[in-house]
């Protein structure tokens, strides 16, 4: 707007897909902040493998499980068990999902030998090949999501298996009990409406062939499939929110052609594109209103934060180390299984992260073809805690700085706005860099917006 021959232009901090941001909190509505840190649980030492597959709601207070490689693993909020029973060792294995099903754990697992094993106080390993009515061999190499329990409707623990889904109702083991047409390989499984929802690629094609994929409903009883949704693409994993249920799934004919959507009736929405990998059925959880997912070691997440708020999606927090496992939030924080392929963690939000910077979008400000002159720009936030620093820089689009300073409480104390004279910049458009990379673990700048007064020439 223009008071006095003044332009003053006013720049909110709206989270829109072409700014650029790398580890920015933006689930407050009223202010972006660093994104948060990773602590390892204690015993941390123990992990030897990648975890996968973690149980994403305690069996009993404070107690939880994961599985990856060739350990069961059982955690609680703070630190990984060490005693006599675990960590367990299966011989031969790679490690797929774990399942609190009529008080007992199950846990599914590839490898040289494949199978669902059982722990109810002492393992059975093999215990699907040898134990239930209809007991028999899975399939190999294949992802084995279970859901049951609590994120079942039914009393029957559901697992997928190549092209199969199978169930177990707590005396009869079916491995095959429903059958998808050859060359399908189930990606994920989900339960809503009383149904049980598939996501499954054709995998006949591998590389970067361009293959299909569909989404199919079953009631659980029949022989065959209720209804199927074609994609055309590569299918991940399925969410469950608030009775929506989300897929994520690649376009490979668009670079970065990274989706998520939901299912509206038989048609696919979607909601979001965004770069790096596409998330397995362990890879996403829910946090703050939010859907969070790995993407190639990065965080991302998408929601409103806020029911009378459109949804965005942002690059939200690091994974820890460059290949992320298990995702989950058992215990009200997420936990992240991730390694380098020579260490390996299992680590949850704690603190801050301060690998973060963000970038506006570039402004024009030339105002009828001519010059501006930015005069002076203004930073709102909440009241400045110890240790709490960010660095912003000013841009054009040549890359020149037009200036640069540091909000910090050492520098201004416990205050929650600043204002920085520039001089008369004559520019024709700029953008705002921040940077927390000199700033702490334990205080941040919770930045409310950004006012930038001008003139025009």
């Amino acid at each position: 707007m223009h008071q006095h021959g003044t332009r003053k232009i006013f720049l909110p901090l709206e989270i829109k897909i072409k700014q650029e941001m790398t580890n920015i909190d933006c689930t407050n509505v009223t202010y972006i902040q660093q994104a948060p840190g990773l602590a390892n649980l204690t015993n941390n030492g123990l992990v030897t493998t990648l975890i996968k597959g973690i149980l994403g709601a305690p069996s009993t207070t404070d107690t939880t499980y994961g599985i990856g490689g060739t350990k069961l693993y059982q955690f609680s909020s703070t630190g990984i068990t060490n005693n006599a029973v675990f960590p367990h060792t299966i011989a031969g294995a790679t490690g797929e999902d774990v399942c609190w099903f009529q008080e007992k754990l199950y846990y599914s697992y590839n490898g040289t030998t494949c199978g669902i094993g059982l722990y109810n106080g002492s393992f059975d390993d093999d215990w699907n090949s040898t134990v239930p009515s209809g007991f028999g061999a899975i399939e190999n190499n294949v992802p084995h999501q279970m859901i049951g329990g609590s994120s079942v409707g039914v009393d029957i623990m559901y697992f997928a298996n190549g092209r199969y889904v199978g169930n177990y109702d707590g005396t009869t083991f079916v491995r095959q009990d429903l059958d998808l047409p050859t060359g399908s390989e189930i990606q994920s499984i989900a339960w809503m409406s009383d149904r049980i929802w598939i996501a499954a690629n054709k995998t006949t094609l591998t590389g970067q062939n361009k293959i299909s994929a569909s989404i199919y409903t079953w009631d659980g009883n029949d022989t065959t499939w209720e209804s199927e949704i074609p994609l055309m693409g590569k299918v991940g994993g399925l969410h469950v929110k608030n009775g929506i249920l989300y897929l994520f799934y690649q376009d490979i004919t668009n670079t970065g052609g990274y989706k998520l959507a939901y299912l509206n009736g038989n048609s696919v929405v979607d909601v979001a594109n965004f770069t790096g990998s596409l998330p397995a059925y362990y890879q996403i959880t829910d946090y703050k209103d939010f859907i969070i997912w790995n993407s190639d070691g990065k965080i991302f997440a998408f929601g409103s934060g806020d029911k009378d708020l459109p949804p965005r999606l942002f690059q939200f927090a690091d994974g820890g180390y460059s290949t992320v496992g298990g995702i989950a939030a058992p215990f009200g924080e997420v936990v992240i299984a991730s390694t380098d392929n020579t260490n390996y963690r299992l680590a949850k939000f704690s603190g801050y992260d301060t690998n973060c910077t963000w970038k506006s979008l570039l402004f024009d400000i030339t105002g009828n073809g001519t010059q501006s002159t930015i005069d002076s720009v203004r930073f709102n936030f909440e009241k400045l805690e110890s240790g709490a620093r960010l660095d912003f820089t000013i841009k054009n689009n040549r890359n020149e700085t037009i200036y640069s300073d540091t909000i910090s409480y050492e520098k201004l104390g416990a205050v929650s706005t600043a204002y920085y004279l520039l001089n008369g910049k004559k520019q024709e458009n700029c953008r705002i860099e921040l940077d927390y990379s000199n700033s702490s673990t334990s205080a941040t700048v919770k930045l409310k917006n950004i006012k930038i007064n001008g003139t025009i020439n």
